[in-house]
């Protein structure tokens, strides 16, 4: 079964709790996961290391227009990255995403 993952870097922990919770409500994620990373990368013509969080979000691939709009409209950066691909997973696994994203379960 394949879904969708979505990586999406932001600046605090609150930032990257606070979208996870809102796209699972909006049953546009299953599920959110949290990552502390240290960031290097040009901005401005200047040099920037960072201290930010990822968040990886999983969802359904019919649900990753919207999940994107979503991001695009909550995010706090002026150029955020909203990275996509879809992979394979196991049966049950798909089948729970699949379930939640589409409102049957959790709500």
């Amino acid at each position: 079964m394949v879904i969708s993952f979505f990586y999406v870097p932001v600046g605090n922990a609150a930032e990257a709790a606070s979208l996870g919770n809102l796209a699972i409500k909006e049953n546009l994620a299953a599920c959110a996961n949290v990552f502390p990373v240290q960031s290097v990368f040009m901005w401005e013509a200047i040099m920037q290391e960072e201290s930010e969080f990822v968040l990886v979000l999983k969802t359904m691939p019919h649900k990753k227009n919207a999940l994107r709009e979503f991001l695009e409209s909550k995010h706090s950066y002026e150029t955020p990255c909203i990275l996509s691909w879809d992979a394979e997973v196991n049966a049950a696994y798909g089948s729970w995403v699949d379930r939640r994203v589409s409102g049957e379960i959790g709500t």
